[in-house]
C-alpha cells in the first residue's frame, strides 16, 4: 500500500515596504512577510537593523511558497511585519502616483513626497500619536412623560438641541441618569471633530462688477485650462473665487483654494466659511495635531468639498476636483525649500490634468514667468483693472532717505511719514507699517576692534531680540545671551547696529501720540491662533498701527486703513538674486494695496535710498506693464527665466575642502556631458556656511531639459546613494532662493 504525502499549500503575503527615513540611499523597497492580507497604502511597524521603525506599504503579493523557499530564491532571510497601524490606506491611487511623479521631477526620495502630502500625525514616521476625539452625546429616545417637572424641562431641552454634548446640558447628571433609567434618553459616546477657529466677521455682500462677471464667465467656458486673473489690489478677486467655487460645487465637483501665507489663511477661511459653511475644511501648519488629523479625515471621507489652506493643501485628498485656485500666485512661499523641492503651481497643474480641472492663478503682481505664458497663449489672461468700489488706487510718495539726512533728520521715520502717520492717528484711522526684518537690532558690534557677534554654525550675524534678551540666529535657531564684553578683544564697548520690528515698535511709542501698536511677525505669531487673535484686535480697533514684516503685505483687508508706510524698501532690493527687483516691486505694490480699500482714500510713503530704481518707481505709479517690460529686457539680456530653465545644484559638506573638491568634479562632469547649457560656478552660496555645512552652488541655464535630467540623475545617484553622505548634492529645479 502506497502512502502519498500531499504538501500543504501555505498562504502568505510578500509586502514591499518603503521605510521612514527620507534619505536617497534608502529610497528603495524592502520586502517583508505577513500571514495576513495587508492593504497597500497603510503604515506598518517593521524590524530594521535591530530596531523597530515605521514604513509605508507600496505593494502586496500573495504567494504559496514557503518562507524557506522564498529565502532560497531571494538569497536573504525574510522578516515578518510586526504590526499594521492603519485600517485603510492613507492616500488614494492618484496621490500615490503623484508622489512617484514628484520624486522623479524633484529627485527626492519617495518617502519624502509621501511625508509632504500627509498631516504630521499621519506621516509614515509617526505612529498615530493623535487619536479620535470622543465625547458623550445625549439623545431623546421616545415619547413619554418624565416623573417630575424638572425632568420634563430637561427632556424638552434635549429634544430642542439635537446631538447635544453631555457637558453642555445645564442639568445635573443625577437628573439625566433618572431619564436614562426611564428609557426616555440615552447617553452615548460619539466621535467629535476638532474644528479650527476662524475669524467670525460677516463680510459685506458685494454685487459683482461687469469686469468680475466677464472673468467668471470666461473661466466657466474654459475646460482643463490654466487662467491668470491679473487684478489690481482691491479689485475683488476673492469674490470671483467665491463665485467660481459655487459654480463647481453645483456641478458636484470639489475646489482647492491656496494662499501663500498662514497669515492670510484666516481671512480666506472666513469668507469661504461664511459662504459655504461646513463644506469647507482648512489645512495649514499652525493647526494643532488633532485639528489637522480631523480636517484631513473629513476631507478623505468626502464630508467637505472645499479645502482652503497654505502650500501643502494642494495635496488635499479630494475626489472629483473641478478647480484649483492659487491666490497671490507670485509668492515665493509656494516653493517648498526642503525635500521634495516642489513648485505648488506645477503640482496643481498635474492634479488638474488628472481630474480634467481648471487652474486659476490670481495676483495683482503676477510673476514674470506666469504673465509671459499669457502672452504666448499658454495661459488665459483675465484683467481686473479697477477697484470694486471705483475708488482710485492710493497715492504713493517716494522719500529719498539721503535727502532726509541732509535735512538733519536722522530718525528712522522721514518727516513726511511722521506727518502723515500722526495725521492718520488723529483722524481716528488706522495705519500699516512694513519693515521686512524682525528682531530689535541687526547685530552687536565692538566699538574698539569692529568685530561682530556671529553664529558659530552659520555664516551670519546674530540678531538681537530684546523681549528675550538674546542674540539669535534666524537660520539654525542658535541663541546666546548678549556678552558684556567683546569675545575677541575683551573691551566692553559693544554697540547695537541696525533695527528690526521690535526696535520700530519701541520708537513708535516715543515718536507718535495716540499710537497703539500691534507687532505682527514670526516672533509674535508663533503660538496657536496668535495670528488670528492679533488680526481680530486690529479689526476691532484695539490698535491703530499694524507693524510687521512681509506677512502683512498681502491679503489683509481693513477698511479703516488709510495709510501705509514702508520703512526700508531696499532690504529686498539689495539681495544678490536675479529676482530681487521683481520681489521688491511685488512687495511694495502689495503692501501699498492695503491702503484705502474702504470708503476713505489711501496714501502711501515709501522710504528708500534708491528713489530712482524702476522697481520702486513702477510700484509707486501702480504700473505693472512698465515694470514687466523693463524687467523682461534685463532677463533676456542675462538669459534668466522665463527665457530659460534653471537648476541650482547645491554642493555641501561639513568639510570645507571636500566641498570645493567635489564641486570642481561636478563642474567638470557637467562640462563634459552637457551641450547648449550655460554652467555658472561653483561659487559660494549667499550664506556660505549654514548649520555647520559649507555650501557651494552651481547654476545651470538651458532650454531643453532631457540631457540635463540624465546628467543630474547620475550625480544624484552617486553622491546621495553611493557616497555615504560625505558630500551631498541637492538639485533644485526652478529655484526661488539663492540663500
Amino acid at each position: 500500500m502506497f502512502c502519498v504525502t500531499i504538501e500543504k499549500v501555505i498562504d502568505m503575503y510578500t509586502v514591499s515596504v518603503l521605510i521612514e527615513h527620507p534619505v536617497q540611499s534608502l529610497d528603495t523597497n524592502f520586502d517583508y512577510l505577513s500571514n495576513n492580507k495587508v492593504i497597500e497604502g497603510v503604515r506598518v511597524i517593521i524590524p530594521f537593523h535591530k530596531q523597530k521603525i515605521i514604513g509605508y506599504v507600496e505593494h502586496v503579493k500573495e504567494t504559496s511558497l514557503s518562507k524557506e523557499k522564498l529565502e532560497a530564491d531571494a538569497g536573504f532571510k525574510y522578516q515578518y511585519i510586526s504590526e499594521v497601524i492603519d485600517k485603510e490606506p492613507l492616500l488614494n491611487e492618484e496621490l500615490i502616483e503623484l508622489a512617484h511623479t514628484m520624486s522623479k521631477l524633484t529627485m527626492s526620495p519617495r518617502i519624502s513626497c509621501y511625508q509632504a502630502m500627509l498631516p504630521s500625525s499621519l506621516k509614515p514616521a509617526t505612529n498615530q500619536a493623535v487619536g479620535i476625539k470622543k465625547q458623550l452625546v445625549v439623545h431623546a429616545l421616545k415619547e413619554g412623560k418624565p416623573k417630575t417637572k424638572k425632568q420634563q424641562e430637561c427632556l424638552l431641552y434635549i429634544k430642542e438641541h439635537t446631538d447635544i454634548l453631555l457637558k453642555d446640558i445645564p442639568y445635573s447628571r443625577s437628573l439625566l441618569d433618572n431619564l436614562v433609567n426611564q428609557g426616555l434618553i440615552e447617553i452615548v459616546e460619539k466621535e467629535i471633530y476638532r474644528k479650527p477657529k476662524f475669524m467670525e466677521h460677516v463680510p459685506k455682500k458685494i454685487d459683482l462688477t461687469d469686469d468680475q462677471k466677464h472673468v467668471i464667465h470666461g473661466i466657466f467656458a474654459s475646460h482643463n485650462q490654466t487662467s491668470l486673473i491679473h487684478g489690481v489690489t482691491g479689485s475683488g478677486k476673492t469674490e470671483v473665487y467665491l463665485a467660481l467655487a459655487a459654480h463647481y460645487l453645483l456641478k458636484g465637483q470639489s475646489v482647492i483654494v491656496l494662499v501663500p501665507e498662514i497669515a492670510l489663511t484666516p481671512m480666506m477661511v472666513e469668507v469661504f466659511k461664511q459662504r459655504f459653511g461646513d463644506q469647507v475644511a482648512v489645512l495649514h501648519s499652525r493647526l494643532s495635531q488633532g485639528e489637522k488629523y480631523d480636517e484631513y479625515r473629513r476631507i478623505k471621507r468626502g464630508e467637505v468639498h472645499i479645502v482652503v489652506g497654505a502650500r501643502s493643501a494642494v495635496f488635499a485628498p479630494l475626489e472629483h476636483i473641478g478647480l484649483i485656485i492659487l491666490d497671490e500666485e507670485h509668492d515665493a512661499s509656494y516653493k517648498q525649500e526642503s525635500k521634495p523641492l516642489y513648485l505648488t503651481s506645477q503640482i496643481a497643474r498635474i492634479r488638474a490634468k488628472t481630474h480634467k480641472a481648471n487652474v486659476v492663478l490670481g495676483s495683482a503682481t503676477p510673476s514674470l514667468e506666469t504673465y509671459s505664458r499669457t502672452q504666448i497663449g499658454a495661459y488665459q489672461l483675465f484683467e481686473l483693472p479697477h477697484r470694486i468700489n471705483q475708488k482710485p488706487l492710493p497715492k504713493v510718495e517716494i522719500v529719498d532717505m539721503i535727502e532726509e539726512t541732509r535735512k538733519r533728520n536722522f530718525s528712522i521715520f522721514s518727516l513726511s511719514l511722521q506727518k502723515q502717520l500722526q495725521q492718520t492717528l488723529e483722524e481716528g484711522n488706522q495705519a500699516i507699517l512694513l519693515l521686512n526684518k524682525r528682531g530689535y537690532a541687526s547685530f552687536l558690534q565692538c566699538r574698539s576692534c569692529g568685530d561682530v557677534i556671529k553664529c558659530p554654525h552659520c555664516d551670519v550675524t546674530l540678531t538681537y531680540h530684546r523681549d528675550e534678551n538674546k542674540l539669535k540666529c534666524h537660520y539654525c535657531e542658535y541663541s546666546i545671551l548678549p556678552p558684556h564684553s567683546c569675545p575677541k578683544c575683551g573691551e566692553s564697548k559693544m554697540k547695537m547696529i541696525g533695527y528690526g520690528t521690535q526696535k520700530i515698535e519701541e520708537e513708535i511709542s516715543h515718536t507718535f501720540n495716540h499710537a497703539r501698536v500691534i507687532r505682527y511677525d514670526v516672533d509674535t505669531t508663533r503660538q496657536k491662533n496668535s495670528h488670528l487673535k492679533l488680526l481680530e484686535k486690529f479689526r476691532n480697533h484695539e490698535a491703530n498701527i499694524l507693524l510687521g514684516t512681509q506677512m502683512i503685505a498681502k491679503g489683509l483687508d481693513f477698511e479703516d486703513v488709510t495709510f501705509v508706510g514702508v520703512l526700508n524698501a531696499d532690504l529686498s532690493l539689495n539681495i544678490p538674486d536675479f529676482r530681487a527687483s521683481e520681489r521688491t516691486f511685488q512687495l511694495l505694490s502689495q503692501v501699498a494695496g492695503r491702503s484705502g480699500r474702504g470708503a476713505k482714500e489711501g496714501t502711501v510713503v515709501i522710504q528708500t535710498y534708491n528713489p530712482d530704481h524702476y522697481a520702486i518707481t513702477c510700484a509707486a505709479s501702480h504700473d505693472y506693464q512698465k515694470f514687466y517690460q523693463l524687467e523682461m529686457n534685463y532677463r533676456q539680456l542675462a538669459m534668466y527665466p522665463p527665457f530659460c530653465h534653471m537648476v541650482s545644484i547645491l554642493v555641501q559638506s561639513k568639510k570645507e575642502q571636500a566641498t570645493y573638491n567635489e564641486a570642481k568634479h561636478i563642474k567638470n562632469y557637467l562640462d563634459s556631458h552637457l551641450n547648449n547649457v550655460v554652467i555658472l560656478g561653483p561659487a559660494q552660496s549667499m550664506i556660505y556656511k549654514m548649520s555647520d555645512l559649507y555650501r557651494l552652488r552651481i547654476l545651470l541655464k538651458f532650454k531643453q531639459d532631457k540631457e540635463v535630467y540624465i546628467a543630474l540623475n547620475a550625480l544624484n545617484d552617486y553622491y546621495n546613494k553611493k557616497q555615504k553622505g560625505k558630500v551631498t548634492v541637492i538639485c533644485d529645479f526652478n529655484p526661488y532662493s539663492q540663500i
